[in-house]
């Protein structure tokens, strides 16, 4: 029985196309681990933007509505519907209806507190998704002509923290109005883990209490 002789050219060829498979190997892992995070930072950027509008929209309904009664009813449900729209509902960890001096302002950090307290009305998602006419001290009219009436307040019930209720602003302007905030969490999943579980997205938007006009 004759015996094979590895030729070394041989030899080397064989390791080489090892070396180029493990090789191979390491840049296909790089390759879906860079599609895969493009693919997540993708859409985190869009969500962010869905988050960003649903804060803009909250602060511009809430500051239109001055110190109408129905401000915080419509400017949550403004907030609710753009995340709707985008598919963010249960994705919703927080929002924060809060008072700021300033148009630069921030959320008081007593309102980011795990008890809150001070100038602002908190929410979790599942407390905004839940809210309904009766979750306010509030009684609006079949009639759109007619104001809505009561305090305008979130009920307890309703909120995780209530603490700035429409019949306690001023949309003076001479005296100095207030300034409507409002602060949206959503928390992004990853589609792909290899880049950790997902993300918190955190927006605010702040517009100052339009002032009630003559007559009205």
């Amino acid at each position: 029985m004759g015996v094979r002789l590895t030729r070394p050219t041989e030899r080397r060829s064989q390791g080489e196309r090892g070396a180029v498979l493990v090789e191979l190997a390491f840049i296909a892992m790089f390759l879906v681990v860079l599609v895969a995070g493009t693919f997540d930072y993708g859409f985190a950027w869009r969500t962010g933007l869905a988050v960003n509008e649903a804060a803009r929209t909250g602060a511009r309904v809430g500051s239109g509505q001055g110190i109408s009664r129905g401000a915080d009813y419509y400017a949550l449900n403004g907030v609710r519907a753009a995340l709707d729209s985008s598919g963010l509902t249960n994705d919703v960890r927080k929002v924060i209806i809060f008072k700021s001096t300033t148009a630069n302002g921030g959320v008081p950090a007593s309102c980011m507190a795990p008890s809150p307290s001070g100038t602002c009305n908190v929410l979790t998602g599942a407390q905004l998704n839940a809210l309904t006419t009766t979750s306010y001290n509030l009684t609006i009219s079949a009639d759109p002509g007619v104001a809505p009436t009561g305090t305008g307040c979130l009920k307890s019930s309703a909120a995780t923290y209530v603490g700035w209720c429409p019949n306690a602003r001023s949309n003076d302007q001479d005296a100095g109005s207030d300034y409507y905030g409002v602060y949206v969490e959503v928390y992004y999943r990853n589609k792909f883990r290899v880049m950790g579980d997902g993300v918190t997205i955190r927006r605010l938007a702040i517009m100052r209490l339009e002032p009630t006009g003559f007559g009205g």
